[in-house]
């Protein structure tokens, strides 16, 4: 640098410190245009400054003397670099127009010299400027690509333009594209607003919309996204950027991007560009869009999500599907579903006026059965998620049991098959076990009815625990059922070897634990019968309700099972001559028959010969106690706490009876589709009965996910005009018009409160512009 004109350093550093006059009286004492070229160790020139600080004038001044507009010093910039990184679009012009080369490639390598291995040291050791000027990247980049980077919209335009390349690569195989909204804050609303026009621009000229980043593995529709700019997200679509491409570091979709970060205009313009089948698309995590919007809590992204069919059902790979994320990580999840569920339900009001607002409503299954071919998967997705039966009362929402009723009579044949088949078994097993007491000789056909039906009902077991192990080995009623087909089928097998003799039989020693398991295997089968009834609409909710004050029977007995305990060791000692309390399980017995009022008082204080079989006075005291804790408190409370709440008992019984029937639908919907899919597809069944037989499989299993309800009518239509109308219960369908009514009102009311939002805003800029 000492080697250089102490004039020509003077005047750079007055270009550089925007001292422009002084700069134009150095050029007129140049008269032999001295000062045009490069200075310093840096090789900087006068044109790169006035580029720099965008002057027009002292530009045409250099230009006139010789500077060469496309010099570059030696770290590689050039005027060029200078004006798309500052962002000045006349410097940009009048560059294009004096023969500025726009696809020169900035580069740290364009000189033979050699620069010190810090560019940042470099650049403050050998630099005549006081402030110093920006370093580029080491990528040959062009002017366009720093335009773009810096998000400089109007030195980008001017560029496009000219016809510039506008797919052109850096060393790294980057277009100027990729780079845009790269320094952009999105709170910056000026900042995004160039964005939007940079990206209009580009892809305007045809640039490559799909080009991928060799870095980050995204497109530039991930970082419009990301930005939250639904225009640009636009732009980009409808020029054809792929919507479901996978990153290729993260397996993310744009899709899945915008899920995550919760902006629903960017997430409402991506997913009208996609069809329904690639809503669930997985990433290499196998979460779904639905899954990350409910991660992050973001309500308005799943409603939108759920409306344009993602599935509630899809898993990740750790098993965790949607609605498990959703009752997690979302607030007041049943009141979420509530809603959601309740927006199924649309009016389809011809007119405005009141008589004929609700004649017809619309009710889309669509959330509930995303797919055709397993309807029943959210279903019982939704009740796998479900913590309590306060959570378990979304399934007494009108949409989803209305869902249940319509799945319910396309297969409830099947239930009807199972319900005679099971019936014929315990006819035929009580039928059987009172021949066998009686050591009846013909009971040959009977005991080939019994085995014929426990093979048909345990292969039946079988099926269950394949098709859903998790559940039926939870479920008591799946070993009820097998413990009781077990025996049955022991029993019938066992029965044709079995021969009593007449001394046998009147010793009542013939075969006893043959009359022990048939005992015990009736009273499991008619037990197994009301459980097949509580699936039934009708009775249902009654054995339902058995099974719950059953339940509650037994926690009560749990708390207060140590003070009957102590009553029978009590009595045992008391009553120590009585032969009821022989031992420890007889006294228990005796003590909670008693409990029940069965005292029998008179041979338990007898007295024989004079003698006494209890204590005097203790037995007395002791017995009165009992009489007062146990047969009247113990027995009014547990009576008071069991069956005090009626409809408490009724609702809790109804749910129960749903969610029987939902699992059972589901089981059922399962088997016809293994069935018809693989079973009746065999290349041993004949042609047409295997056509046959496949599309009555597929018809009992699939509905139609949306239906046409008329206020004037008892039957509701399919939106398929194929399928036959099917009646809907009269409380279900007056819960379906309230919902529809519900809805309609708060839709006018957001409109209202749209109008008057809008002409509360128009007012106050009124206002501001006339106080300005």
């Amino acid at each position: 640098m000492q080697d250089d004109d102490p004039d020509h350093i003077a005047l750079i550093s007055e270009i550089k410190n925007g001292k422009f006059d002084n700069a134009s009286e150095i050029l007129e004492y140049d008269y032999e245009n001295r000062y045009v070229g490069p200075a310093g160790f840096l090789q900087i020139t006068a044109l790169q400054m006035a580029a720099w600080q965008g002057n027009i004038d002292l530009l045409n001044q250099l230009y006139k003397r010789g500077a060469d507009i496309n010099s570059i010093d030696n770290i590689g910039r050039c005027a060029f670099y200078y004006t798309a990184y500052s962002g000045n679009a006349d410097v940009t012009k009048w560059l294009l127009e004096h023969g500025g080369d726009v696809d020169i490639k900035i580069c740290i390598y364009s000189s033979k010299i050699d620069i010190p291995d810090s560019l940042y040291t470099a650049n403050i050791k050998y630099s005549p400027l006081e402030k110093q000027l920006p370093i580029p990247d080491c990528k040959g980049r062009t002017p366009l690509h720093y335009a773009v980077e810096n998000n400089h919209a109007a030195v980008v335009r001017v560029l496009v333009e000219d016809v510039v390349n506008v797919n052109v690569e850096d060393e790294l195989g980057i277009i100027p594209l990729l780079l845009a909204g790269s320094t952009v804050k999105s709170y910056d609303l000026n900042e995004m607003t160039k964005f939007v026009k940079i990206v209009k621009n580009l892809v305007e000229t045809w640039t490559f919309v799909n080009a991928v980043h060799p870095e980050t593995g995204n497109t530039a529709v991930y970082r419009a996204i990301e930005l939250g700019s639904a225009e640009a997200t636009k732009i980009l679509l409808l020029h054809g950027a792929s919507p479901l491409y996978k990153c290729q570091n993260s397996g993310s979709t744009p899709l899945h991007i915008a899920a995550s970060t919760g902006n629903i205009e960017t997430l409402t313009v991506l997913l009208k560009t996609i069809s329904r089948p690639f809503i669930d698309i997985h990433d290499q995590n196998n979460h779904t869009a639905l899954h990350r919007a409910v991660y992050q809590g973001h309500r308005e992204c799943v409603q939108a999500l759920l409306r344009c069919g993602a599935n509630l059902a899809e898993e990740t790979d750790t098993g965790v599907t949607a609605v498990d994320a959703l009752f997690h990580h979302i607030a007041q999840p049943f009141d979420f579903l509530t809603d959601v569920l309740n927006s199924c339900v649309q009016s389809l009001a011809t007119d405005n006026s009141d008589t004929k607002k609700y004649e017809n409503i619309i009710v889309d299954f669509g959330i509930l059965a995303p797919r055709d071919q397993a309807q029943m998967e959210v279903v019982t997705a939704i009740i796998a998620a479900t913590s309590d039966m306060k959570q378990l009362a979304i399934l007494q929402n009108p949409v989803v049991e209305t869902f249940l009723r319509l799945k319910w009579e396309r297969l409830r044949i099947f239930f009807f098959l199972l319900i005679l088949t099971h019936l014929s078994f315990v006819i035929s097993l009580s039928n059987y076990a009172l021949m066998f007491a009686q050591n009846d000789a013909d009971h040959v056909a009977t005991r080939r009815i019994v085995a014929t039906c426990s093979c048909i009902l345990l292969l039946h077991n079988i099926i269950q625990i394949i098709l859903e192990p998790k559940y039926y080995l939870r479920q008591l009623e799946t070993w009820l059922s097998f413990i009781c087909v077990k025996l049955s089928l022991i029993i019938s097998i066992a029965g044709g070897f079995a021969k009593c003799s007449k001394e046998e039989i009147e010793s009542q020693h013939c075969m006893d634990w043959m009359l022990h398991s048939i005992s015990i295997a009736i009273l499991l089968s008619w037990m197994q019968m009301m459980l097949l009834i509580s699936r039934v609409l009708m009775w249902g909710d009654y054995a339902l309700m058995f099974y719950t004050v059953l339940t509650n029977i037994l926690k009560i007995n749990q708390t207060f099972g140590s003070l009957m305990i102590g009553f029978a060791l009590s009595f045992a000692v008391l009553f120590r001559g009585n032969n009821q309390f022989v031992n420890f399980w007889s006294s228990i017995k005796i003590t909670v028959v008693m409990m029940m009022g069965e005292y029998d008082y008179d041979k338990l204080f007898e007295i024989k010969d004079g003698k006494k079989n209890f204590l005097p006075v203790t037995s007395g005291i002791v017995f009165m106690v009992f009489v007062m804790l146990a047969s009247i408190v113990l027995i009014n409370l547990m009576i008071g706490l069991v069956v005090n709440d009626i409809q408490g008992l009724e609702k809790e019984g109804h749910i129960r009876r749903l969610m029987k029937q939902a699992n059972f639908v589901a089981h059922l919907e399962k088997v016809t589709h293994h069935l018809s899919n693989h079973f009746f597809y065999g290349t041993w069944l004949h042609r047409l009965l295997r056509n046959f037989s496949g599309k009555i499989f597929r018809s009992r299993r699939k509905i139609t996910t949306t239906i046409i309800v008329s206020s004037r009518e008892k039957c509701f239509r399919y939106m398929n005009r194929i399928m036959i109308p099917t009646k809907i219960p009269t409380h279900l369908k007056e819960a379906l018009f309230s919902l529809a009514r519900k809805s309609f009102k708060n839709d006018n009311l957001a409109d209202k409160n749209k109008e008057i939002n809008a002409s509360k805003l128009t007012l106050i800029l009124s206002e501001f512009e006339e106080e300005i």
